[in-house]
């Protein structure tokens, strides 16, 4: 009987281990998952001192976009676009593009290429300009001709000159949706006259 009684204490020990073991694991992941609701403290963050610098960059358009940049390229030169009108299929498309290179650069120049179905029409290259100071904005404007419906990358390539970096050619991409065309309406045929 005696083994009994002790055979039950153990297994009563070993479970109530258990049970506090899951118990703490339930409470630890219940903070968690508490704690991933919570918003942010209301705590003003601190600023660094000293005047703040207020870029060029701040006069772009709304309706500009920054193209997308292959690599870390941004954080030399950005590339930002603005269609004029929805893109439609036939339907010349112009394109506001600025470019706006955040350093000092002896040159810059860029090339624009279109893909099969939106060739460019006009706007293919930006002549090198020289002595190019860091936030001045540089506008250019491509002319798209949308031969079909669907999603299109532009590719712009940037190229700089700076005595640190030599030449260096940034590659960004100008993704555009073409919608199809819609179809004219027919006219009504005339009603037939009473009779």
């Amino acid at each position: 009987m005696k083994d009994r009684v002790s055979l039950r204490a153990r297994r009563s020990f070993r479970m109530s281990g258990i049970r506090c073991a899951l118990v703490l694991a339930i409470v630890a992941f219940g903070s968690l998952v508490a704690a991933c609701g919570d918003s942010p403290s209301e705590e003003p963050v601190a600023t660094p001192a000293g005047p703040s610098k207020t870029t060029k960059t701040a006069a772009l358009p709304a309706e500009m976009v920054s193209a997308v940049s292959a690599g870390r390229s941004s954080g030399v030169v950005g590339v930002h676009f603005a269609l004029g009108k929805l893109p439609l299929v036939g339907q010349a498309l112009p394109v506001d593009i600025a470019i706006v290179p955040h350093q000092d650069f002896a040159s810059v120049r860029a090339s624009f290429e279109g893909p099969d179905g939106l060739p460019l029409n006009v706007g293919h290259e930006l002549n090198p300009l020289t002595d190019v100071k860091s936030e001045t904005i540089i506008k250019h404007q491509l002319v798209l001709l949308p031969r079909s419906d669907g999603v299109f990358i532009v590719s712009a390539t940037v190229e700089t000159e700076s005595p640190t970096e030599g030449n260096v050619s940034r590659v960004f991409s100008l993704p555009i949706i073409v919608a199809a065309a819609a179809a004219p309406v027919a006219a009504a045929p005339a009603p037939a006259a009473p009779k």
